[in-house]
C-alpha cells in the first residue's frame, strides 16, 4: 500500500484522531490505537519499583516518509527490570515470536515500550543502545512512561538519530 505524505498527514483527520505534540514529515508519523495505548499505560502502572517493558506490534506503511500504525501490545513479563534498567530475556525474545506467529502473523515488530518509575520520559545510554541494535530500521519507535508521574513519549528515528516525536491517536485502524 503507496500512502503520500498528505496522506500520512491527513489521518489527523479521521474520525477519533487526536494529534498529540509535533509531527515531523521527514520521519515516520506514529499512530496508535487508544485501545492498545490504553493497555500500555495499564501494564506500565502495575508495578512502580522496578522497570517493566514489552513490544509493539503493528504495521508500516507508505514510502520514505511513512507512517507506523501500532495496533498491538506484547508484554515482556519475562524481561528482569530493576528501578534504573531493563532486559529483554531469550524468554522475552521467545515469548514475542510465539505471540506473533500463534495471534498476530500479519503483523510486524514496529518497536519496544518500557517505563521509568519516577525517572521521567527520556531515553538513557541503555535505551539508546537497545534502539540502535535491535530496532534500527527507521520506522522502528520506543515508547517511555513514567507511571509515577503520569508521563510518556514516543521517540523514533529523525535525522540519523533517535529523538522525540509527537503521535495520532486512533479509535481505531
Amino acid at each position: 500500500m503507496t500512502v503520500s505524505a498528505d496522506e500520512i498527514f491527513s489521518l489527523r483527520e479521521h474520525a477519533g484522531a487526536r494529534q498529540v505534540g509535533t509531527l515531523y514529515r521527514d520521519a515516520a508519523v506514529v499512530v496508535i490505537r487508544e485501545a492498545v495505548l490504553e493497555a500500555i499505560l495499564d501494564y506500565s502502572g502495575q508495578d512502580l519499583t522496578r522497570e517493566q517493558g514489552g513490544f509493539l506490534l503493528g504495521r508500516v506503511f507508505g514510502d520514505e516518509p511513512q507512517y507506523v500504525v501500532v495496533r498491538h501490545f506484547h508484554p515482556a513479563v519475562e524481561a528482569q527490570g530493576s528501578l534504573g534498567s531493563l532486559t529483554f530475556t531469550h524468554e522475552s525474545w521467545a515469548g514475542l515470536t510465539r505471540e506473533i506467529e500463534a495471534n498476530f502473523p500479519t503483523e510486524s515488530l514496529v518497536g519496544w515500550q518500557h517505563t521509568h518509575p519516577g525517572l521521567g520520559v527520556f531515553l538513557s545510554t541503555q535505551d539508546l543502545f537497545i534502539q540502535r541494535n535491535f530496532f534500527a530500521q527507521s520506522w522502528q519507535l520506543a515508547m517511555v512512561v513514567d507511571p509515577r508521574r503520569q508521563d510518556f513519549g514516543f521517540f523514533h528515528w529523525r535525522g540519523g538519530d533517535v529523538r522525540d516525536c509527537g503521535f495520532i491517536c486512533v479509535d481505531d485502524l
